[in-house]
């Protein structure tokens, strides 16, 4: 029977026979699939897109088709409660532009570059599609739209730039962890506002459910954000956040940044306010301030479970 944080999609009928049709993904849940077999498949093999439950062709442009689906989910559903998750594989690799949008970006002598942009391009025009949809429909001032990426740009292997920011994915610092959010609810939320304070993604479910009146268990690591962005824009939204990643570890409470990079085990002291890009090291000069957030990493980090995962290193040897 399922767990909480167990995923599963099963096959009309009976259960996959032993191991076929399950997948143990690395942080150990199992999940049992639709078209995977035995094993995930490798990343260019012959994975057929899913319409439903049934493989389809799809002769058009993956951007394109997931925009055209989700406009006629917000159509079909316009009359009743929705909840749509849009999930671009845009901007990720392997790096393909249409024509039509590399043209547009013929000035940019850089290939790669040239290609991300006509790749970006083409999912802003996605999504303003989706938003003109939910506009169509009359639906602006009951739908709570939200932008958010799920890491930085991977540097090396794509071209992007987080600029100011150092790292990429797969790190945690700020170029890896820090990424876009962007609400719009027209009539509820205040055009053009910048949120400061510090927020995560973890908050995206409790405020979703409270919008929609939902009741919510007890436990949860997100907080509501609607009462912070509806109030004057001055108490903390929550005071800190951790994060563990393999042998990488790092936590963020108010202005200050605590981190362990992959390639060591000494940790590093930023202050964020004065030193967005993380260059200047201060855990020599405040040991005092190391040690009081070492101590609350540790602290939240012995109620997590232990690690299951962890790349170039044994099991369990995160801390």
């Amino acid at each position: 029977p399922p767990w909480p944080g167990h995923v599963t999609m099963l096959r009309r009928g009976a259960l996959p026979d032993g191991e076929k049709g399950r997948w143990t993904s690395p942080d150990g849940r199992t999940v049992w699939t639709t078209h995977m077999g035995g094993f995930e498949p490798d990343y260019d093999a012959d994975n057929p897109i899913l319409r439903g439950s049934q493989p389809v062709t799809e002769p058009g442009s993956l951007t394109d088709a997931l925009t055209r689906e989700a406009e006629a989910f917000v159509t079909r559903h316009r009359s009743q409660p929705f909840f749509l998750l849009l999930a671009y594989n845009a901007v990720h690799s392997p790096l393909q532009g249409a024509d039509a949008y590399l043209a547009r970006f013929a000035g940019i002598p850089d290939i790669h570059r040239r290609i991300f942009a006509a790749m970006l391009a083409q999912l802003d025009d996605g999504v303003g599609r989706v938003l003109a949809r939910v506009h169509a429909e009359g639906l602006d001032d009951r739908t709570l739209v939200v932008f958010l990426s799920d890491n930085g740009g991977p540097t090396r292997e794509l071209t992007s730039s987080n600029r100011p920011l150092r790292g990429e994915k797969g790190q945690l610092f700020e170029g890896g962890i820090r990424v876009p959010f962007i609400l719009r609810w027209p009539g509820t939320l205040r055009e053009g506002r910048v949120e400061r304070r510090m927020v995560s993604a973890l908050d995206l479910f409790p405020t979703i459910a409270n919008a929609a009146g939902g009741r919510l268990p007890a436990g949860l690591d997100g907080v509501d954000l609607l009462p912070a962005l509806l109030g004057d824009g001055t108490a903390p939204v929550r005071e800190h956040l951790y994060w563990r990643v393999g042998n990488q570890a790092a936590l963020r409470a108010g202005d200050w940044k605590l981190h362990r990079p992959r390639q060591g085990n000494a940790w590093q002291l930023h202050r964020l306010s004065d030193d967005l890009g993380e260059e200047r090291d201060l855990a020599a000069a405040q040991p005092a301030k190391v040690a009081e957030l070492e101590a609350l990493w540790r602290r939240i980090d012995a109620g997590m479970v232990p690690a299951a995962w962890n790349p170039g290193g044994r099991r369990g040897d995160a801390k």
